[in-house]
C-alpha cells in the first residue's frame, strides 16, 4: 500500500518549522510552494515488504497541485523485499503524491548483483501504481559487452521485462572498443526486442540485418537472418536461418544455416552446412567456426574447395583472413582437371592470391600424386591415355 506523499510531506514541513503555513498556503495558491531538505518517499508491496523507495537532498511541494519538484533523486525498486535495482536520475517531478513520478536529465536504472545491467534515459515515466517505466529519448541497456536501444522503451517492473520499440538495434560494445561507425562497429537492427534482464532471456522478430562498418572508402559488410534470440547473461546470440552474409569488397558471400554469435570471445559458428564464395573461390561445408575476432575462419567437418580447373576435399580448412594462408588437413584430396591428377596428402597449404585463386603447396609433408598422361607407342597416334603414377612435386 502507498505511503502517501502528500502526508510526508506535510510531516517534513513540520519538522523545518512550515507547518504554520499549511493553511494560508492552501488558501492562497499564489503563495511559494514549500522548499524542504529532503524527500523521502516509500511504498510497500500487499504483503508489507519495501516495493520502491525514492530520495532527494532538496524538493519543492506544490499543497494545492500535489506536485513536488525534486534535484538529485535516488531509489532503489525491490522484488519480493529484496532491492534489484539501484535508481538515480538528475531531476525529477512527483506528482498526485507519487503515483507518478517523472525523471529527467539523466535518468540511469542500475540492476544490483555481480553482473550490474545498466539502463539509460534522458527521460522516464514511473507508474508506480502499475510497476511500469516508460523510457523516451533513444533509451539504451547494456549488460558486459551487449548493448541494446531503441527510440522508445517500457520496462515492466513486476515483470522484469524491458520492451524496445522503434528501430531497435542490438550491437556488440566492449568498453575499449571503437565508437559506432568507426571500423569493427557492428549493428543488428531488427524489428522490435523483448529482454528479461535478471535471466538474460532475449528476443527479436526479423527480419534481422546486421551491418559491419569497414575502413574508409570500402562498402560494409551486412548479414542478414530470420530471427534472432540469445541470452545477455551468457553473451549469446542466435541467428536463425536463413544466415546470408555479403562482403563486397571482398568479394564474398555466404548462406548458411542456425548462426550462434559468442559476445565474449567474439567468435561466429555453425554447426549446419553452408555454401559460399570469395571471388573465383568456390566453398561449403558442414560447419564453421569464425574466431580470433574474425580473422581466422574455420571449416568443420568436411570441407569442399572449388575453383576453375581444380578441386579440394578435407576434414578441416583453416583460413587466415589477414594473410590470405589457407591449410587443409585430415585425408586431403585435391583433384585438378589437366590429366586428371589427384593428390593425396594429410596436409596441403594454400594461399589466395589477387586473381581470386587459391595456390597449393606441400611443404615438408608426404603426397601421393596420381595422374593420367598420354602413352603411345612409336608410330601409333591412336593408343588412348593410360593411367601412371609419378611423385610429381606441388
Amino acid at each position: 500500500m502507498f505511503a502517501s506523499a502528500g502526508l510526508l510531506l506535510i510531516a517534513l514541513a513540520a519538522v523545518l518549522g512550515l507547518a504554520a503555513c499549511q493553511r494560508r498556503l492552501a488558501e492562497d495558491l499564489s503563495t511559494p510552494p514549500f522548499l524542504f531538505r529532503a524527500l523521502n518517499l516509500r511504498q510497500q508491496d500487499p504483503q508489507g515488504r519495501p516495493a520502491w523507495q525514492l530520495t532527494s537532498p532538496e524538493a519543492r511541494y506544490d499543497l494545492a497541485r500535489k506536485v513536488a519538484q525534486a534535484r538529485e533523486l535516488r531509489g532503489t525498486i525491490y522484488a519480493s523485499g529484496r532491492p534489484l535495482y539501484r535508481l538515480s536520475a538528475s531531476s525529477g517531478i512527483v506528482l498526485n503524491d507519487g503515483a507518478l513520478i517523472q525523471l529527467e536529465g539523466q535518468a540511469t536504472l542500475e540492476r544490483l548483483g555481480s553482473q550490474p545491467l545498466v539502463i539509460r534515459a534522458r527521460r522516464v515515466r514511473w507508474f508506480t501504481r502499475q510497476q511500469r517505466m516508460e523510457l523516451d529519448l533513444r533509451p539504451r541497456a547494456r549488460d558486459r559487452d551487449l548493448e541494446v536501444s531503441a527510440d522508445r522503451a517500457v520496462f515492466r517492473i513486476d515483470r522484469d521485462k524491458l520492451e524496445l520499440r522503434g528501430n531497435p538495434e542490438i550491437r556488440r560494445q566492449p568498453t575499449s572498443s571503437a565508437s559506432p561507425g568507426q571500423p569493427g562497429a557492428a549493428v543488428l537492427k531488427v524489428h522490435r526486442i523483448d529482454w528479461y534482464p535478471t535471466s538474460g532471456v532475449l528476443s527479436a522478430p526479423g527480419p534481422v540485418r546486421a551491418v559491419r562498418a569497414q575502413a574508409a572508402g570500402k562498402p560494409s559488410q551486412t548479414l542478414t537472418a530470420a530471427f534472432l534470440r540469445g541470452n545477455s547473461r551468457r553473451q549469446e546470440l542466435l541467428l536463425q536461418a536463413p544466415v546470408r552474409f555479403l562482403d563486397p569488397a571482398a568479394g564474398a558471400q555466404l548462406q548458411a544455416g542456425d548462426t550462434w554469435i559468442d559476445l565474449a570471445r567474439q567468435a561466429l559458428y555453425s554447426r549446419q552446412p553452408f555454401s559460399g564464395s570469395i571471388r573465383r573461390l568456390q566453398l561449403s561445408g558442414e560447419g564453421f567456426a569464425v574466431v580470433n575476432a574474425g580473422t581466422l575462419a574455420v571449416i568443420t567437418p568436411g570441407c569442399r574447395l572449388r575453383q576453375p580447373g581444380e578441386a579440394l576435399a578435407a576434414q578441416r580448412c583453416a583460413w587466415n583472413w589477414s594473410t590470405q594462408a589457407i591449410q587443409a588437413s585430415g585425408g586431403v584430396e585435391l583433384r585438378r582437371q589437366a590429366n586428371q591428377q589427384v593428390t593425396r596428402a594429410s596436409r596441403l597449404d594454400g594461399r589466395l592470391g589477387a586473381d581470386g585463386l587459391v595456390v597449393f603447396s606441400s611443404p615438408g609433408s608426404r603426397v601421393s600424386t596420381e595422374l593420367r598422361v598420354p602413352v603411345r607407342p612409336p608410330g601409333d597416334r591412336s593408343a588412348r591415355p593410360q593411367a601412371g603414377r609419378a611423385p610429381v612435386g606441388l
